[in-house]
């Protein structure tokens, strides 16, 4: 496994946008693979039968949602290569509750190196939401729900990183930032650095004593 990196923030933020943008500057001297934990614990979700689509995901029970977590997590460590993980902090189920996107023993098994914690403000990420044709109408929350979860998110953030040991960086993406929150997201990247790893058709490809 290489080095892992933990991408998060409210939905509406802009996480995936700016991670995808960071990534592309970085590639060419810093190996990275961009996993949507999400996507992954989907896929598991689908082979058990459990949900038809991505939303029915927050209305599993607590326990189920945690097994799922767990089996997406070992999936993903499994990897060899260095990760952007793309993922959230907190989870707002169907109840209005939260749940913690990391449990001790996903964040035990991935070691991340570090948390960047996508932000903005309230207003930029109501408007978002508004905008995306693909989110229910139930993600349309009041300024004051998504001001919550945003400190959810941040309670949430810091445990993680005090628990794992991991950096954490919070990077503001709000309207005209864009291009100085990439630059921010690129050095988080290249301070890390990365972990080079040998594929294993680069293994069994080596001669013996290499």
């Amino acid at each position: 496994m290489g080095k892992i990196i933990i991408v998060a923030g409210v939905p509406g933020a802009g996480k995936s946008t700016l991670l995808l943008e960071a990534w592309k500057r970085v590639q060419k001297d810093l190996s990275y693979s961009i996993v949507s934990f999400g996507t992954e614990m989907l896929n598991l979700c689908h082979e058990a039968k459990l949900v038809s689509d991505r939303d029915g995901m927050r209305n599993l029970s607590p326990d189920i949602q945690e097994e799922m977590q767990w089996r997406a997590t070992k999936r993903i460590a499994e990897r060899p290569e260095n990760i952007l993980l793309d993922t959230h902090c907190a989870i707002k189920t169907g109840s209005g509750s939260y749940l913690p996107g990391m449990t001790p023993r996903m964040l035990e098994r991935l070691s991340p190196r570090a948390i960047i914690l996508v932000d903005a403000h309230e207003a930029e990420i109501r408007g978002r939401r508004k905008l995306d044709k693909d989110r229910p109408l139930r993600s349309i929350e009041s300024g004051e729900d998504i001001l919550e979860h945003k400190v959810i998110n941040r309670a949430y953030a810091a445990a993680f990183s005090a628990r794992s040991g991991s950096l954490l960086r919070i990077i503001q993406n709000n309207t005209g930032e864009f291009e100085q929150a990439v630059e921010e997201f690129v050095a988080t990247l290249r301070f890390i650095g990365v972990d080079h790893y040998e594929t294993p058709s680069a293994k069994a490809g080596a001669p013996r004593g290499a």
